[in-house]
């Protein structure tokens, strides 16, 4: 079973790499027939006129429009990857996935939610031996800031706030900070009740945890009054006991 696992994932991995290997075949190839045309027109014997001048720009904005596809589908493919890595709860590798696909796509907020997620998960589950503190730090820093990157890139985004509330509240010991973000994220899920009770409770313990037993108690309201969930209800009713 382990070795049919392992297989997997390799096969995976080579048939990303044999995509990414080809686009990167096809891409130089094209910049190979492209560079061949501004070289004869850039060497040509007749003067440099305005219509030579055209077809030079003309050709390089044609390489880099090739270019830049080329690089599009490549962060594509990591992206892929990444999600295969991440459902296979494979998050070292995800991250390295990651890292790649962010290099061909920086401007897009769903890769470095996903980052925030593989980082979280790496820091939860490192454990004490001898100098691993240090590298637990570093993957919870590196989980904060590619939320709050996701968030910069897209503020309506609402799974990365729901995601550093998280962080905020039950990693790093941040939980004042936490409440903002979750706020957002429960405003952002007014008309789904059942996706914002999972914040509700999160917010509720912030709220706990900096010492404001009222709003705490009032987030347990909602989810009683809004969640049709009865395990839901049943741990809400005892929470609320519990604060206030």
């Amino acid at each position: 079973m382990k070795k049919d696992y392992v297989i997997g994932i390799g096969v995976i991995i080579v048939i990303a790499a044999l995509i990414v290997g080809g686009s990167v075949i096809r891409k130089a190839r094209l910049r190979g027939q492209e560079a061949g045309r501004i070289a004869d027109i850039s060497n040509s014997k007749s003067p440099q006129t305005i219509d030579d001048l055209k077809k030079t720009i003309a050709a390089y904005e044609k390489q880099l429009d090739q270019c830049l596809k080329a690089s599009s589908k490549t962060a594509t493919y990591w992206k892929i990857l990444s999600t295969r890595l991440q459902d296979k709860g494979q998050h070292a590798e995800a991250l390295e996935a990651l890292q790649n696909a962010i290099k061909h796509a920086p401007e897009d907020p769903a890769l470095f939610y996903m980052t925030g997620i593989s980082a979280a998960v790496m820091a939860k589950s490192g454990l004490a031996f001898p100098g691993a503190e240090n590298s637990k730090q570093a993957y919870f820093t590196l989980a904060e800031e590619s939320y709050l990157r996701s968030i910069e890139l897209k503020p309506d985004y609402d799974r990365p706030l729901y995601g550093i509330g998280v962080l905020y509240d039950f990693e790093m010991n941040k939980s004042a900070e936490a409440i903002p973000y979750l706020e957002r994220y429960i405003a952002l899920n007014a008309r789904n009740p059942e996706g914002a009770a999972d914040a509700m409770f999160v917010l509720a313990r912030a709220y706990y945890i900096t010492g404001n037993s009222i709003k705490a108690a009032e987030q347990y309201d909602l989810i009683l009054n809004t969640s049709k969930n009865k395990d839901k209800h049943i741990q809400a009713a005892l929470l609320r006991q519990q604060v206030f």
